[in-house]
């Protein structure tokens, strides 16, 4: 259940940073604006880009940074082959740029709030940790 939440939190925050890139690009006029279709379409690329991640993350990488280029090149197969099936767009030089350009900036988006909500997790395990070291302490009378 953990494995599902934690990549159902990832689809969530991904679609989240895309949505506000693409606002803001199409409030500058480089992008079309959003309408409701695309937002389902939006979403659909990225389930698609975490449904690959979720699969390749069962790899077990000796080096980081091939697993953050593998996690790049699934999410960029993901994003422009869910993409061109549901025709959200037209490969050309422009949209290849503003595309592999959003990918790269959601994918570390969301490892970086991934991974501060991680330490936020392993900090609260470790207060409780010491709250039950230091009960145990007071219940047998020891000292630290």
């Amino acid at each position: 259940m953990l494995y599902i939440k934690r990549y159902l939190t990832s689809d969530c925050i991904s679609f989240t940073f895309v949505v506000l890139i693409y606002s803001i690009l199409a409030s500058l006029d480089i992008l079309p604006p959003l309408t409701t279709l695309l937002a389902f379409q939006l979403f659909a690329m990225s389930t698609a880009a975490t449904l690959l991640l979720a699969i390749t993350d069962r790899i077990a990488w000796k080096n980081r940074w091939l697993s953050i280029a593998v996690d790049l090149i699934d999410v960029l197969l993901g994003v422009f082959v869910s993409g061109m099936l549901l025709n959200v767009f037209v490969l050309n030089p422009l949209n290849l740029a503003v595309v592999v350009g959003m990918c790269i900036f959601v994918y570390f988006a969301v490892y970086g709030v991934l991974m501060i909500k991680d330490q936020v997790d392993a900090s609260r395990i470790n207060q409780q940790l010491q709250w039950l070291q230091q009960n145990r302490d007071k219940r047998t009378g020891e000292k630290q």
